[in-house]
């Protein structure tokens, strides 16, 4: 992971033995929720993945993750709320 000041963002880029290139994953603040934007080549297309992260209440976090094939609304992937013990 590393900060790209032209785009005043985190980048996080992962590799892998079944897929070429790296996926790169762009994270900036939104408001108040953290949001993490990455594009990964599949066939036919690309597959877009959203995930946005948000502090409900102390202690508590929320994460939506929604994905998107070429131009087709996105859906919701999966939700996970998370409380510190």
């Amino acid at each position: 992971m590393t900060w790209d000041a032209r785009e005043k963002a985190h980048k996080a880029y992962a590799f892998g033995n079944d897929f070429p290139g790296a996926l790169v994953e762009t994270r900036q603040f939104e408001g108040d929720a953290l949001v993490f934007r990455s594009e990964f080549p599949v066939e036919g297309g690309t597959l877009n993945l959203r995930n946005v992260t948000r502090l409900t209440a102390p202690g508590k976090i929320e994460s939506q993750e929604y994905l998107a094939m070429k131009d087709a609304p996105e859906s919701l992937l999966v939700r996970v709320e998370a409380k510190k013990r």
